[in-house]
């Protein structure tokens, strides 16, 4: 078992901890922090703030931000990046 260090930026987000699920889920369920609502223009890009940051010791283990399988399908909502961490670097969704 690898060990990743969770370090809650925005107090917010301290309910709302990245978890799994259901038993058989394969990632964590990971939310974003916002002030107000995003609305995106066609072909626009944004990063989007979850208020974590994580560190992963291990420079063989990055993290991989991926839509639900519904999003892109139901409602074309591309997300997804390699999060490659330096220490207490924040954690952010890139959308478009």
């Amino acid at each position: 078992m690898h060990s990743i260090d969770l370090q809650v930026l925005d107090a917010r987000m301290a309910e709302q901890i990245p978890a799994y699920a259901t038993p058989g889920s394969a990632g964590l369920d990971l939310r974003a922090c916002l002030d107000a609502s995003i609305t995106l223009a066609p072909g626009q890009t944004t990063l989007i703030p979850t208020g974590l940051a994580i560190h992963i010791a291990d420079p063989g283990l990055a993290a991989i931000i991926l839509p639900r399988s519904g999003l892109g399908h139901k409602h074309g909502i591309v997300l997804g990046n390699l999060v490659v961490m330096r220490r207490n670097q924040t954690v952010s969704g890139l959308s478009h």
